[in-house]
């Protein structure tokens, strides 16, 4: 059994280019897969999935009419899929050009790399901590960003520059209902807020539940496009929102706040 089995491996020629072909199509599909994943291409990228499969098996029984006529389905609509996933081809495109697709691509595989980028104090965090306990109680609507690894700018539009260091009155204050700076984002960057008023990309995806609003669809639309944290109070309920990568994680208690900064942060 043993015997035929390396014989049938042998017959098969698998060299290491075609192992390595196999894992880099992988890599690029899961890409893919994780752009439309919750967007409605998700059901086309399944479609032209199935499709392709189909075409193959079409060709290896030598159904010559039905291979040509999808073939030129393919080659045709080369132009239209480009055009009809225009947003998942220019994300995907940013993330490949980014400075922190290596790291990242090397920290899946050989594990935890150098976390933030900036070095970040623990009195910003406790400065952050000790506001949102604040506003939170005050039920002030909130919308903070904090950079990572990917620079954001391209991703931010208007808003007021500013270069103070993050403390707990500054924050309170440019939040506070009556203050001209408490609509849009504050972005903090190291262990400064860098700008005020900022307008972020809203997220279209469906499955964010209805009674989110829109500083909530911000920090999910920006979390979309880059590895920042975002910190969401909401004006209604006084609920601290976590949001990163995506994931909105509603925070019960303001320690559990604390140690998830520390933990992406320090």
């Amino acid at each position: 059994m043993i015997p035929f089995f390396f014989s049938f491996l042998y017959f098969l020629k698998i060299s290491f280019i075609d192992i390595l072909d196999i894992f880099l199509v992988a890599i690029i599909l899961f890409q893919v897969y994780r752009l439309v994943y919750n967007t409605a291409a998700l059901n086309i990228f399944y479609g032209i999935i199935a499709t392709f499969v189909f075409w193959k098996i079409v060709e290896a029984y030598k159904m010559k009419l039905l291979s040509i006529v999808i073939s030129i389905f393919f080659k045709g609509g080369f132009l239209a899929l480009i055009i009809l996933f225009q947003p998942e081809i220019r994300k995907f495109l940013l993330i490949v050009g980014s400075r922190i697709f290596l790291k990242k691509f090397i920290l899946s595989i050989f594990g935890k790399l150098e976390k933030s980028r900036f070095s970040v104090k623990t009195e910003t965090i406790d400065s952050v901590v000790r506001s949102c306990a604040i506003l939170s109680g005050d039920k002030t609507g909130v919308l903070i960003v904090i950079q990572l690894y990917q620079d954001i700018k391209e991703f931010i539009q208007n808003g007021d520059e500013m270069d103070a260091k993050v403390n707990s009155p500054i924050l309170e204050s440019i939040f506070y209902k009556n203050s001209p700076l408490h609509d849009g984002a504050v972005i903090i960057i190291g262990n400064k807020i860098v700008r005020t008023r900022a307008i972020l990309p809203v997220s279209y995806n469906k499955e964010i539940p209805s009674r989110l609003g829109l500083r909530h669809r911000a920090a999910i639309g920006l979390s979309e496009k880059t590895d920042s944290i975002c910190l969401v109070i909401s004006e209604e309920t006084g609920y601290i929102s976590y949001i990163k990568d995506q994931k909105r994680t509603v925070i019960t208690n303001i320690n559990n706040l604390k140690m998830k900064l520390e933990k992406d942060l320090l």
